[in-house]
């Protein structure tokens, strides 16, 4: 049943994959209509995120952005059609702008590994197929639970050049030896690690269990890091690719002191297209020294 499931969204995003990319993000703002009409999971994840991150902004203002990152985030499931299904060629010819593309020309330059750390924020996926046309790039993935769907979105995120590796102990692994061999490895910062894998550091002034595999990373293999992000422009022009430089902290050897930096980095990226983040995410689930959960304080499921 699981798999039949996993054809059947297979096939749907194969569909998606012939319209244009004005026609997928006008099915993006209906999708994110619906869940704004309605208490859904989304919405409410969403509200309870935003209530914490941006308590200076008014209740009105709150709102809006509410709305906004409801269409924002129905766009950007409706554009997995033509981030999947497209050639590479078309898939790049979406890229408008690429700012402070010389930091990234000059870090891989320099031939000591870099770590690519790409926040949920904006369409994601373009970014592999931008940096897959100028190195070698390996990213990790969390296998998606039905097995048919993950193998073919594996698949098709190799299709654009990325090497894909799982987030399992081998797939670790690969990530340290493509690094030692100085090659570019992409990296989703913002996903909740489990708690033996993270450290409580600020994210937003709410104190976010944030992954310490990064700095394991750059502490064994002395790599460069920098941090990147997509902005969806509007009425489906396509997008803009924004490289951003990553703080003194993230090299400490201060694990802390590097999750401090690197939160701050992404507050950075979030702040440039705020409604573009993924805040439909239970970013907050897990709390320092007992706290309660915020989701199922609001009673979101």
């Amino acid at each position: 049943m699981k798999n039949l499931v996993g054809y059947l969204m297979i096939g749907l995003i194969k569909t998606l994959g012939y319209i244009s990319l004005a026609g997928a993000q006008r099915l993006g703002r209906i999708v994110g209509r619906l869940m704004w009409m309605r208490r859904t999971r989304s919405r409410e994840v969403a509200r309870v995120n935003l209530d914490l991150c941006y308590p200076q902004l008014s209740d009105a203002e709150r709102t809006q952005l509410l709305r906004d990152t409801l269409f924002q985030n129905g766009m950007t499931g409706a554009e997995m059609g033509p981030m999947w299904g497209y050639e590479p060629d078309k898939i790049s010819g979406m890229i408008r702008q690429v700012h402070n593309e010389a930091l990234f020309d000059r870090l891989l330059a320099e031939d000591k590994g870099l770590l690519l750390m790409v926040p949920h924020l904006g369409n994601w996926e373009i970014i592999s197929t931008y940096a897959a046309r100028k190195c070698s790039i390996t990213a990790m993935y969390r296998p998606a639970k039905i097995r048919s769907f993950s193998d073919w979105m594996v698949r098709r995120r190799e299709a654009v050049g990325a090497k894909m590796v799982p987030t399992t102990g081998g797939g670790v692994k690969r990530l340290f030896t493509g690094l030692m061999d100085k090659e570019v490895i992409g990296f989703l910062p913002d996903q909740e690690p489990r708690k033996k894998n993270g450290i409580f550091a600020p994210f937003m002034g709410i104190p976010t269990l944030t992954p310490v595999l990064p700095h394991q990373m750059i502490q064994k293999t002395g790599c460069n890091v920098i941090f990147a992000f997509s902005e969806r422009l509007p009425d489906a022009q396509g997008f803009d690719i924004h490289f951003v430089a990553a703080e003194e902290g993230q090299y400490s050897t201060d694990p802390l002191e590097a999750a401090t930096a690197m939160n701050r980095a992404i507050e950075t990226c979030v702040s440039q297209c705020p409604a573009q983040y993924q805040w439909t995410y239970k970013r907050f689930k897990r709390r320092p020294d007992g706290a309660r959960n915020p989701y199922r304080a609001a009673g979101v499921p």
